[in-house]
């Protein structure tokens, strides 16, 4: 299956066919960045996009401009304290990218995703939440926050309701098919086109990696033989730069003396992301009401 009909395929999944009015909070890493972009694309409905200037929001910003979706940058301090001039009677999506070293330390990201919510639950109608566990173990923020939020808490899940453990999880549907995954293909590098077209990013913020000169292309390279990686495994969700992505899994894959192989169709879908976008789509008001 090709990536335009995967897109396709994917698009008729997306149950956001009818108006809403409301505000949804989204709080997301640029690793589902491309996740987020395709959300949004894929929604037919007339929106109001913001986007909080956090310092870690440009190639999200970039990515709109590209693709021509109108939005408009607010402060912090308006995220934190309220949102001059935003009309609750229309659709409205308010967007912060956390930076991408978050998920090096589980604990902090733990901490840092139910603060965050936890702040802004007020000013919102619903929270989604583009993240998985990245290694905390059982946790669930829909459930740990559910006393306290007066507002739907979206994560992205299974099909079984299960929160998705990282981005690789998100890409292939979660735990059981993420299990699966490392069953068929052993001692391989996992490249989905976030990964790859934000390698430096990527590896900086991973433990296999921390400390290490990243420009030391020797070092790195003797450190995914020592990891014992052969192979690097494309992970193709069909979102994301489609020229880039291939520039970039190979300018990888020649840098770190892996082969590239792809992996088998039927593996990677868009069912997680579609279910929560239109999970918290679903929990606004229809417009007029």
């Amino acid at each position: 299956m090709n990536s335009q009909d995967l897109n396709q395929e994917n698009k008729q999944n997306v149950p956001c066919t009818h108006q809403v009015s409301g505000t949804i909070g989204i709080i997301a890493c640029p690793m589902l960045e491309d996740e987020l972009i395709y959300n949004l694309l894929s929604d037919p409905d007339e929106k109001c996009i913001y986007v909080v200037d956090t310092g870690s929001q440009g190639s999200l910003v970039s990515k709109l401009k590209y693709h021509e979706m109108p939005y408009q940058m607010i402060s912090e301090y308006s995220f934190d304290c309220g949102i001059n001039g935003l009309d609750r009677s229309q659709y409205n999506l308010v967007i912060y990218m956390n930076k991408l070293g978050l998920h090096a330390e589980p604990k902090v990201l733990k901490s840092k995703l139910e603060s965050q919510v936890s702040m802004h639950t007020r000013l919102f109608d619903a929270i989604l939440v583009y993240y998985g566990i990245c290694g905390n173990y059982g946790w669930d923020i829909s459930q740990t926050l559910a006393d306290e939020a007066e507002i739907p808490i979206i994560a992205i899940r299974d099909e079984n309701g299960k929160i998705c453990d990282d981005c690789i999880g998100v890409a292939v549907g979660g735990t059981d098919n993420y299990f699966r995954l490392n069953k068929a293909y052993t001692g391989v590098l996992y490249l989905t086109p976030a990964m790859a077209t934000n390698w430096e990013d990527f590896m900086a913020s991973s433990e296999m990696a921390r400390g290490c000169d990243l420009n030391d292309h020797d070092m790195m390279k003797m450190l995914f033989e020592i990891c014992g990686y052969k192979y690097a495994l494309k992970l193709d969700t069909g979102i994301g730069d489609r020229e880039m992505y291939e520039k970039c899994a190979h300018d990888i894959c020649q840098e770190m003396n892996l082969e590239l192989i792809d992996a088998e169709d039927g593996w990677t879908t868009l069912e997680p992301i579609n279910r929560a976008y239109a999970e918290a789509k679903s929990s606004l008001k229809p417009s007029g009401a």
